[in-house]
C-alpha cells in the first residue's frame, strides 16, 4: 500500500522545450464507494509502444484527511492488474460515468513529473497537471513550473467528481478563460502533433 501525497493544477501554457517522456490513453471508471473507500478501474494504452494495461485500484482515505486548503491530497492506495475480460465485466458494473482522457508525463527538477491530462468527450477542454510526491515536506516546499497554473480545488475537480457531473456542472467549476486557454493549449498540441 502507497501514500499518495497530490497538488493539482490549471496549465497556464506550455513551453516550446517541453518534454513529454510519455502519452498515455486512459479510460476509467468507479465501481465502488463509501465514506473512506473508492474502487477504480482503468485500461491504460501507452502511444508509443501500444502497449495495454488493465488496473484495478483501491483508494482509501484512512485515518488521513484532505488538508482544509484542500489543494494536497492525501490518501493510501493499492494497485493490481486485471485481465482484459475482467475490466470488461467489471465496467458493466460501473457506478459513475466512464473517464477518457490523453495524459502526458513531463518530468521536471528533483526527479519529479508532472501528469497532464487532457479530458474528452464531455469533460473536453479541461486540462489538469497533477504533481506527486514522495513526502509532504517536499509537497509543501515545492516551487511549480511556470507554466502550470493556480492550484485547483482537489475535492471540486476529483476524478470521482468529474464522473458525476454533467458537462454544465463542471464548466460552472472553472473560469471561462481557463476554459479558452486549454482550447488554445489544445490547438497547438495537434497542430503539432504532440498528442
Amino acid at each position: 500500500m502507497k501514500q499518495e501525497i497530490e497538488k493539482k493544477y490549471a496549465v497556464n501554457y506550455l513551453p516550446e522545450d517541453l518534454n513529454i517522456a510519455n502519452i498515455l490513453d486512459i479510460e476509467q471508471a468507479f465501481i465502488y464507494k463509501d465514506a473512506k473507500t473508492v474502487i477504480r478501474i482503468r485500461k491504460i494504452q501507452n502511444k508509443k509502444d501500444k502497449h495495454i494495461e488493465y488496473i484495478y485500484t483501491v483508494k482509501t482515505k484512512g485515518d488521513i484527511a484532505y488538508h482544509k486548503d484542500s489543494t494536497v491530497a492525501n490518501a493510501y492506495e493499492i494497485e493490481s492488474y486485471l485481465k482484459e475480460e475482467e475490466f470488461n465485466e467489471l465496467i458493466k458494473n460501473r457506478i459513475s460515468s466512464i473517464i477518457r482522457k490523453t495524459r502526458m508525463v513531463i518530468p521536471i527538477e528533483n526527479n519529479l513529473k508532472v501528469e497532464m491530462d487532457i479530458y474528452k468527450d464531455y469533460l473536453q477542454e479541461l486540462i489538469t497537471a497533477e504533481v506527486e510526491f514522495p513526502s509532504e515536506d517536499i509537497a509543501n516546499a515545492f516551487q511549480k513550473p511556470e507554466w502550470l497554473g493556480e492550484e485547483m480545488q482537489y475535492k471540486e475537480l476529483s476524478n470521482w467528481k468529474l464522473s458525476n457531473m454533467t458537462k454544465e456542472e463542471w464548466m460552472k467549476k472553472v473560469t471561462k478563460e481557463s476554459l479558452e486557454n486549454n482550447r488554445k493549449i489544445i490547438q497547438d498540441l495537434k497542430k503539432n502533433d504532440r498528442m
